[in-house]
């Protein structure tokens, strides 16, 4: 089904494409994180910048060229270190945030 013209007959402005799900659950993660976490987000935020980062270099948005798979190897490489890296501080900063934690009691 093609979408309605405008009043003065342009064609209408493609939808806005998806975030892919991968960033869509970033995003998640950030949203929990924050909740969970409050200002000790800011600890683990630049490590989540980064997996942002590595996300879509691997899957640039729009027309956006795809890297060489050498590069891709080394951008998965990166992006896993990165992830491993965040899940350490995340569960340091739970425990910081737990009563009983080091933080906590």
């Amino acid at each position: 089904m093609k979408p309605f013209p405008t009043h003065d007959s342009r064609p209408p402005a493609p939808a806005p494409k998806a975030p892919p799900r991968t960033l869509a659950l970033l995003d998640a993660l950030e949203q929990r994180v924050g909740a969970e976490l409050g200002s000790l987000k800011e600890g683990v935020q630049p490590l989540l910048d980064s997996v942002r980062e590595g996300l879509v270099a691997l899957d640039p948005p729009g027309d956006g060229m795809l890297p060489s798979p050498q590069e891709q190897e080394k951008l998965r490489a990166k992006l896993n270190s990165t992830l491993e890296e965040a899940e350490d501080v995340l569960e340091a900063l739970q425990l910081a945030v737990k009563p009983g934690g080091r933080g906590g009691g």
